[in-house]
């Protein structure tokens, strides 16, 4: 498929105008080549597209303050819902009105996340065009220009985050089930694993995970103490030998292979780090894949894998503090000296 014929099944119709004009630089830039491409035509070219990256840059910002405010809106309905002194089915009624409005929003983050990524190619093809035919170049110009109006960065997490923490308090009629919880408080360190694991085109990524956040709450990784904006990111570095025998076992799923990474959760400054070992099992012995894993503290990582650091005065300090079962304990113990 063309990507002329691509942009326009793409259109969000109610943004229309705000898109690339792509048909329109394209034709200026074939016309003028016809005709000898002169200096004037290039700098008339450079002034066509800056103000269709202007135009472009301005939309989504505009956009995403606007979507910023109508969460902030559904944010204050809900605690006043909460607040007063309705009946539950009432309440319940007018929380279905913002759930509604919520899902209006989700709509509209898709699209302005689709509305970076067209456009964002749309620049990209009618530069490379540009330079295919004209007697200029433009790319390293132009990525200059870019860069000064990075609309193509802008990262929806925190939307994803806020939608995400509001429709779970929707759901649970007004309460905010999650708040103060830590997304790995109560695990324990052994887990029995299942996992299905599916492969999703980039283009696809935003679309699926607004889908999701509807049923499922996004967990929330933040570092203690932090005010910067919660991360989403996992991170893990895996260890293996030199014939990379972990990797060709996971990849061939082997009965009995093994994982063993460090594993943190949320921003690089994190102070907690997991050291991980999963073990994968096939149905067939009917057992579960078991993933365990403890944690110490970032400045003690190197140490630990050096030899010199052990969990005894940990294990000792939560034994105390009566926080773990004897049984995890000794888990920990065995675990870390394996």
């Amino acid at each position: 498929m063309k990507f002329g014929q691509q942009l326009r099944e793409a259109l969000f119709p109610d943004w229309k105008f705000y898109y690339v004009d792509y048909p329109g630089l394209k034709r200026f830039l074939y016309e003028h080549v016809g005709k000898g491409y002169t200096a004037d035509d290039e700098a008339e070219f450079v002034k066509l597209l800056d103000g269709e990256l202007d135009k472009i840059n301005d939309f989504q910002q505009t956009k995403s303050g606007e979507m910023n405010r109508r969460i902030e809106y559904c944010e204050k309905q809900v605690a006043l819902i909460t607040a007063n002194k309705a009946t539950d089915n009432a309440k319940r009624a007018q929380l279905n009105i913002i759930e509604r409005e919520i899902d209006t929003v989700i709509s509209e983050v898709y699209e302005l996340a689709k509305f970076t990524r067209i456009n964002f190619t749309a620049f990209i093809k009618i530069v490379k065009k540009h330079d295919k035919n004209a007697p200029f170049i433009l790319k390293h110009v132009f990525n200059q220009h870019l860069n000064s109006r990075p609309f193509f960065k802008e990262n929806f997490d925190e939307l994803l985050l806020e939608l995400s923490r509001l429709y779970n308090i929707v759901r649970n009629g007004g309460v905010d089930t999650d708040q103060g919880k830590d997304p790995q408080s109560g695990n324990g360190q052994n887990f029995v694993r299942q996992t299905t694991k599916y492969w999703v085109h980039p283009e696809n990524v935003m679309e699926l995970k607004l889908y999701i956040l509807k049923y499922l709450p996004v967990l929330i990784y933040r570092t203690k103490g932090s005010d910067k904006p919660p991360n989403p990111a996992i991170t893990s570095i895996y260890f293996d030998n030199e014939n990379l025998d972990l990797y060709e076992g996971r990849i061939e799923k082997s009965e009995g292979a093994e994982a063993i990474r460090l594993r943190w959760y949320g921003d690089m400054d994190n102070n907690d780090i997991f050291i991980e070992r999963k073990t994968h099992h096939e149905d067939w012995t009917g057992e579960k894949s078991v993933k365990e894993r403890f944690s110490v503290k970032e400045k003690n990582v190197n140490d630990y894998l050096a030899g010199s650091f052990t969990l005894d005065s940990k294990i000792e300090r939560l034994r105390e503090e009566g926080k773990k079962s004897e049984q995890d304990l000794n888990d920990m113990d065995a675990l870390s000296k394996e």
